[in-house]
C-alpha cells in the first residue's frame, strides 16, 4: 500500500513540476527572420507578429506541415504587418515570394501551451492526486 501512494504522490509531484518548467519555458521570447523558404520549428502554440518589409509586389505564406493546411496567406505591396496565431508547436513553413528583396521578422507576442497538452497534464495529475487522497483518507 505504501508504494501505491509513494507511486501517485510522485505523478502529481511530476505533474506540477512539469506545469512549472512549462511556464518557464512559455515565458522566454520567440523570434526569427525569413527571407525566400525557410522552414522553422516553433517551441510552443503562440501568437506571432509578423512584420513584413518588401518593395514592390511579394507574398508571405505559413504553411503547417503537420496539419497539412496554410495557416496565413497574404500579397502585399509594400511593409506590413500581421498577428497570426498557430495552435500547436511544431514546424512551420514561411513562404516568401518576391522579384526583389523581401523579408519577413518575427516575434512572439505570447505563448501558451496547446489544449491537448494541458488536457493531458490535468488529467493525469487530477487523477493521481485524487486516488492518493483517497488512498490517504482510507487509513
Amino acid at each position: 500500500m505504501r508504494f501505491i501512494r509513494l507511486i501517485l504522490f510522485l505523478v502529481a509531484a511530476f505533474t506540477l513540476v512539469t506545469l512549472a518548467v512549462q511556464h518557464v519555458e512559455l515565458s522566454k521570447p520567440y523570434s526569427d527572420f525569413a527571407v525566400e523558404a525557410s522552414c522553422a520549428v516553433v517551441p510552443s502554440a503562440r501568437v506571432l507578429v509578423l512584420n513584413m518589409n518588401g518593395q514592390g509586389n511579394y507574398s508571405v505564406a505559413f504553411y503547417d506541415p503537420v496539419e497539412g493546411r496554410v495557416i496565413y496567406s497574404s500579397s502585399l505591396p509594400g511593409p506590413g504587418r500581421a498577428v497570426v496565431e498557430f495552435n500547436h508547436s511544431g514546424p512551420y513553413c514561411v513562404l516568401v515570394s518576391s522579384e526583389a528583396p523581401a523579408s519577413v521578422a518575427i516575434s512572439g507576442r505570447e505563448g501558451y501551451p496547446s489544449s491537448r497538452a494541458l488536457s493531458i497534464e490535468y488529467l493525469v495529475g487530477g487523477t493521481s492526486a485524487l486516488l492518493f487522497a483517497l488512498l490517504g483518507v482510507r487509513r
